[in-house]
């Protein structure tokens, strides 16, 4: 089971203000974020003043990016990072249900579709940008990209625009992809986006409590309880998540990544002293044996790149929003050769002498010290990192119940009582890669592929006086991409759910 949801300097800037993106960004990768040559967190007082006194007079809300926004080289390096979290260690289970050729040309399919969709939401915050802004939905917004308003087409379409102007706008706080969902969909679409996400982060919250159960369980050395095994890293979880302020544990996410290429040198060097080359000789399945094999590879894939919810986050954290386009090409190339080597290489190198059925590190040996080391390292970062699922989602729930940030006590009690509910599903959850699998297919893979072109094709209905949207080829598109997302959605979700229960019962 994946857990979507293991960046950019926007999550930062607007901590206060929309706190569920910046944490949902810390978990996938907040290592550090690149800033442009030259700047950093303590850049001159000279420019820093610069800066504040451009925003004091209302004049430099637009000037944030110039002053602390990425490259487009650095841009494309946050979203590859992104997508080097804990998910990567279901990646040669993919491989192996997809077979080699299914699995390369997949990747590249599901890079492209990232692309499309990412576009779809770009497309969705040009149109509403001038209307977002005037509704001043909240200060983030104000730090959004410097776009000039696009010409909206005829007088009555204006006209038309000019209506949806005066709409109430959403809650404050909203992040930038639920308001697209607001203007789109009104509050039918602000609550889907809101409950999908609280479902993503339940569900990667469990996923993180099965990852350290399977950790645990191929280590030598425990408790000799299996119960307290897994009661115990989940209360270091409960506790972390209940202090006050948990932006200290994105500090620890270089060691998550540092842990993540530990483990691949580890498993690659265990793979070369197992067989060699001998596996780049043997013949392996270039295909999926069945359909639900191909779901289960879709799953962990669409997990992994998941770019998708968060691309108003990079594009409002550079320095020319305009060069989005070449950030995401140049960032998903990277992560398509990334995900290759670690899938497909990883699968090859260990085809004479092993079949991947869970996650990576169940290729090492269990009574290796350095698979040990490995284990406990990886055991470690899963529970400094999962506070920062554990913060937004119960904030979320805290939010629905009416609970002020002054009810510490009942704040407490929300995050305590979540983090022990997935802690006793987690005991009863099928393996990590299956849940991994499941989020891809069905909450991903809605957020990322469904939501998109569905709210692009409302939104050019909305602006259109006669109610009548005209089919151009980029509307076919958008339909075309709909119609797949939902059929593809609806097909893998319910293979990887059958096998997850097929799992569950062995």
């Amino acid at each position: 089971d994946n857990l979507l949801i293991e960046q950019t300097m926007v999550a930062i800037i607007a901590a206060e203000q929309q706190p569920l993106v910046r944490l949902e960004l810390d978990r996938r990768t907040q290592s550090s974020i690149i800033y442009a040559d030259g700047e950093d967190e303590t850049s001159s007082t000279a420019e820093k003043e610069s800066c504040n006194a451009e925003s004091d007079d209302g004049s430099g809300n637009n000037q944030n990016n110039k002053c602390h926004g990425s490259s487009v080289v650095q841009t494309a390096l946050n979203m590859t990072k992104m997508c080097m979290g804990t998910g990567t260690l279901a990646l040669p289970f993919a491989a192996e249900k997809g077979g080699l050729i299914f699995n390369v040309v997949g990747l590249a399919l599901i890079a492209v579709w990232n692309y499309y969709c990412a576009n779809c939401v770009l497309r969705c915050w040009d149109c509403l940008h001038p209307r977002i802004k005037r509704g001043d939905l909240d200060t983030d917004v104000e730090r959004s990209s410097a776009r000039q308003p696009q010409d909206y087409g005829s007088v009555e379409d204006q006209e038309r625009l000019q209506q949806l102007d005066n709409r109430k706008p959403p809650p404050v706080g909203t992040t930038s992809y639920a308001s697209v969902a607001w203007y789109a969909a009104g509050p039918a679409g602000l609550l889907v986006v809101d409950l999908l996400m609280l479902l993503l982060m339940v569900m990667l919250i469990i996923a993180y409590e099965v990852a350290m159960i399977s950790f645990i369980d191929d280590m030598p050395i425990t408790t000799g309880s299996r119960k307290i095994d897994i009661i115990i890293p989940s209360v270091i979880v409960a506790l972390l998540s209940c202090s006050p302020d948990v932006s200290f544990l994105s500090k620890f996410s270089i060691i998550g990544l540092l842990a993540l290429a530990l483990s691949f040198i580890v498993i690659v060097w265990q793979g070369l002293v197992e067989n060699g080359l001998a596996g780049f000789q043997s013949t392996m399945n270039l295909w999926p044996k069945n359909l639900t094999d191909a779901s289960s590879w879709f799953g962990v894939v669409v997990f992994g790149y998941g770019i998708v919810p968060f691309i108003l986050n990079f594009h409002e954290s550079m320095k020319t929003p305009k060069h989005i386009g070449l950030a995401m090409k140049m960032g998903l190339i990277l992560v398509f050769f990334a995900y290759i080597v670690i899938s497909s290489g990883v699968r090859i190198l260990f085809s004479p002498s092993h079949s991947f059925d869970g996650d990576v590190l169940q290729a090492l040996p269990t009574n290796s010290w350095l698979a040990l080391i490995v284990r406990l390292l990886m055991t470690f970062v899963v529970a400094m990192t999962a506070p920062l699922i554990v913060v937004p989602c119960g904030e979320m729930i805290e939010g629905k119940l009416g609970i002020g940030l002054d009810d510490v006590r009942k704040r407490i009690a929300v995050r305590v009582l979540l983090c022990m509910l997935c802690m006793i599903v987690s005991e009863h959850a099928p393996g990590f890669v299956h849940v991994v699998s499941f989020i891809g297919c069905f909450c991903a893979s809605i957020i990322g592929f469904v939501l998109p072109p569905l709210f692009c094709i409302q939104l050019r209905h909305n602006t259109r006086k006669d109610n009548v949207t005209k089919m151009d080829f980029i509307s076919c598109c958008d339909v075309g991409a709909l119609v797949i997302g939902i059929i593809t959605t609806i097909l893998t979700s319910t293979m990887t759910f059958g096998e997850m229960r097929k799992s569950q019962q062995q």
